[in-house]
């Protein structure tokens, strides 16, 4: 590549070139995230990838970020290319265990440059795991709703509800959230 990419970490760092990663071989580049932020890499929430220059990449090639904790597998967050050059990723690190010491190099970004149609693919199975999100959302309003006293049922596939049960599910869906932003994608029943 001869232009290169570059990434920041939304509200937490300037842009860092390619240049600040480990490039491991032609097509491999890694960045330890653990160092830079005071707070911890946790703190780093989402990810501004983009090309420095535009179509600077092969045409049949694509720029793809992926995270690790630990030195554990790469989970891909999505990618970059000529037609598509920048774009803003969530992080959504992977748990950490109970008694783990994170350190230098603990959680890392990875680049991959590969060809665009293996990063069409997983962006494919991306959006499966969007699908799969808001099944779960919508799952969780079903049972709590169910749950909620006063849920009658009027017939067929038909249910009536308080007018207040939305409310009080979105304000339970928030606190949640706050208190554990991965609780709907760790589930891992079977919708």
């Amino acid at each position: 590549m001869s232009s290169g990419f570059g990434i920041f970490f939304v509200g937490c760092t300037c842009p860092i070139p390619h240049t600040a990663f480990a490039q491991t071989d032609s097509n491999h580049w890694v960045l330890d995230a653990t160092s830079l932020i005071a707070t911890g890499h946790l703190d780093l929430k989402e990810v501004a990838f983009f090309l420095t220059q535009p179509n600077s990449l092969p045409p049949n090639v694509a720029l793809s970020i992926f995270v690790s904790t630990g030195g554990c597998d790469w989970s891909y967050r999505g990618c970059i290319s000529n037609e598509h050059p920048s774009d803003v990723f969530p992080l959504s690190w992977p748990e950490i265990a109970p008694g783990t010491v994170v350190g230098a190099g603990y959680a890392q970004i990875g680049i991959l440059a590969e060809s665009l149609e293996e990063a069409r693919q997983k962006e494919g199975s991306k959006l499966g795991a969007k699908e799969d999100f808001a099944k779960r959302v919508g799952l969780d309003l079903f049972n709590f709703m169910q749950s909620f006293g006063g849920v009658q049922n009027v017939g067929g596939n038909n249910i009536l509800v308080p007018v207040n049960v939305l409310d009080a599910w979105y304000q339970r869906l928030e606190r949640r959230l706050r208190r554990d932003p991965d609780f709907l994608t760790r589930q891992k029943d079977k919708i």
